[in-house]
Formats: C-alpha cells, sequence, structure tokens
C-alpha cells in the first residue's frame, strides 16, 4: 500500500466523520429522559419512608430541652458543636427570616 492511498483513505474517513457530526447537530434535540424519570405506570410503588415520625423523633432526640442525647453525640452526628449550630440557626433567622416562613401555596 502506498502512503498517497493511506492518506486518501484517512481524509475520506474524517469528511464522512466531520458531515455525520454536522447532521446530528442540525437533528431536533428529542425531550428524551435519561436516567430517573419519576413514578410510571407499572413501576413498582414507592416506600413509605415514614419521614414525618422520623423528623419528629430526631427533634426529640437532639433538639428538645432534655435530649435524648448529650452534646458528644450531637456534635458526632452534626459534625459541630450544639453552640455553633444554634448561633448559625439564630444568624440566619435573624437575617434570612421570610426565607424560613411557612407559607400556604
Amino acid at each position: 500500500m502506498s502512503s498517497s492511498s493511506d492518506e486518501e483513505r484517512y481524509w475520506r474517513r474524517r469528511r464522512e466523520r466531520l458531515a455525520g457530526e454536522k447532521q446530528e447537530e442540525q437533528k431536533p434535540k428529542s425531550r428524551q429522559r435519561r436516567g430517573w424519570a419519576g413514578s410510571k405506570p407499572g413501576k413498582a410503588r414507592n416506600i413509605d419512608r415514614e419521614r414525618v415520625r422520623f423528623h419528629y423523633q430526631l427533634m426529640k432526640d437532639y433538639f428538645d430541652p432534655n435530649p435524648t442525647y448529650n452534646a458528644r453525640m450531637f456534635r458526632r452526628r452534626f459534625r459541630m458543636r450544639r453552640e455553633l449550630f444554634d448561633r448559625i440557626r439564630e444568624e440566619l433567622l435573624r437575617n434570612h427570616n421570610e426565607h424560613f416562613r411557612t407559607k400556604v401555596n
């Protein structure tokens, strides 16, 4: 094989590839979903994880006036001292209170 035929083959393939890419760019984008698509008919139902119950349990365990777990356990779970957590919470409520208000939709 001569080098000129290899070069010709290379440039032909390159032109074909570029032409194919250009056609792909010009195609209208379909609204195809990828990955997880939420609830679909015929799929397994969502598992009830009792989030509300566990929210109240978390509040009772760590944020009650008489919490179930001590300060050491609080720091282990939230990676900060309770005092720092309270200071951050107070600062957020003082400066951004409107973002944390319960609103009726």
